[in-house]
């Protein structure tokens, strides 16, 4: 009875692979393959390479930025040097007129003295000071130029041209070219036209 059983079983059917054959030999595909591998590499390459410029401009950028910020704060410093300097000048400058005023007005044999020597040493040595910081006198010998005299005083004159000046009365002073304090001087102006016959009475 077993035997007839076992007889009537038919087997199973077993699965069957089919493989093609693609024609491709190993060497065309160890060439494919390879050549994947190569195109994989550059698009890796590139993308480092993209990596690597962004990270290049990033760094330029800041460079920059530090550049500008050290720029910055030296400029900073250098203006707050500058009107810290000029808030002094304008402090002392009228010390400094009333002393070579003085000496201006001191007794020649005073001057010629061992005192008189020293004094003026020490007004030599205070202008060399000040012209190693960049104070200079303002040029009083043309004409006057609003921008940096004062006219506190007229003289008429027809001999020297209209706004000559004739005396300075208080320097003036430039710090790197910015006008510290104006030079007070004296300009001429021109006599006052006299009245033509027929310019005057009945109209």
């Amino acid at each position: 009875m077993k035997e007839r059983e076992l007889e009537d079983v038919e087997p199973e059917t077993s699965e069957r692979i089919e493989l093609e054959d693609s024609g491709e030999t190993l060497q065309d595909a160890l060439v494919e393959e390879e050549r994947s591998a190569i195109a994989a590499a550059e698009l890796k390459l590139k993308s480092v390479q993209n990596d690597l410029e962004e990270l290049k401009d990033r760094h330029l950028r800041k460079l920059a930025e530090f550049e500008n910020m050290r720029k910055r704060a030296e400029r900073e410093k250098s203006e707050y040097t500058r009107h810290a300097l000029i808030r002094f000048l304008r402090d002392f400058l009228p010390i400094a007129d009333s002393f070579e005023r003085a000496l201006q007005h001191a007794p020649e044999e005073a001057l010629q003295s061992d005192f008189g020597q020293g004094v003026a040493l020490i007004h030599r040595q205070m202008g060399d000071l000040w012209r190693r910081y960049g104070l200079t006198e303002v040029d009083t010998s043309g004409t006057f130029d609003p921008n940096v005299h004062e006219a506190v005083s007229t003289e008429i004159s027809e001999d020297l041209p209209k706004d000559t000046i004739t005396q300075v009365l208080r320097k003036g002073y430039l710090l790197n070219g910015k006008l510290v304090q104006p030079a007070l001087v004296r300009v001429t102006v021109r006599p006052p036209e006299e009245d033509g016959p027929g310019q005057s009475g009945a109209r």
